[in-house]
């Protein structure tokens, strides 16, 4: 008997598609995707760890009147209810400005959101690791202590005349180590990745 014809539903076997080959997920892959602009085998856990202890270093440190960040912390809340309440009374008998003021409500805020920042991303990385988090809470860090100290610099020019910079000093220098350990909170650190893992890489 002659072999039947194909129907042409029939598929034959050089009509058939290839199944696609995807590629397999591996740890190397995983980790190749925590160490981008990082460089190999530093993640970003790693970075952010050593900048959270940068933080740790700062909040132990002279914090002007307070004497170390973590005083500051601790009087935080009270803080910014006696400028928010009490505070007020003040205001024009001391002849303050809003920039005064602003700058006055800032300050005891610097300790919480340094610590907010940081607390927050880990916990945003444990649950989602969600990087923008990160990034985002480096520019509020940042920023956040930026702007008082440029209302520093602009108050204390204004009640003098003369705009000069401020530099850290032994008495208050925690604060600007707590105020630079939010670098690390950027998932790239701002490109100072790099240098970082050479410095891993040399050792």
């Amino acid at each position: 008997m002659e072999e039947e014809e194909r129907g042409w539903w029939e598929a034959t076997p050089g009509d058939e598609p290839e199944p696609e080959i995807k590629p397999e997920t591996t740890q190397a892959t995983e980790v190749a995707a925590t160490t981008i602009g990082l460089g190999e085998g530093v993640t970003n856990n790693t970075i952010l760890g050593i900048f959270s202890g940068g933080l740790v270093i700062g909040l132990f440190s002279p914090w002007n009147w307070y004497g170390s960040g973590f005083q500051a912390l601790r009087w935080s809340f009270e803080d910014v209810q006696f400028v928010l309440t009490d505070g007020l009374s003040f205001y024009s008998e001391w002849g303050m400005t809003p920039l005064d003021y602003i700058q006055w409500l800032m300050y005891p805020l610097l300790p919480l959101v340094f610590v907010t920042t940081f607390v927050a991303t880990w916990r945003n990385k444990s649950r989602q690791g969600d990087e923008e988090f990160g990034r985002k809470a480096s520019i509020f860090h940042l920023c956040f202590f930026g702007v008082w100290y440029l209302l520093n610099i602009l108050n204390s020019g204004l009640l003098t005349g003369q705009f000069e910079l401020v530099f850290p000093t032994e008495r208050n220098y925690g604060m600007w180590i707590a105020a630079a350990s939010g670098i690390g909170l950027h998932p790239t650190v701002y490109g100072l990745g790099e240098h970082i893992t050479a410095w891993f890489d040399n050792r």
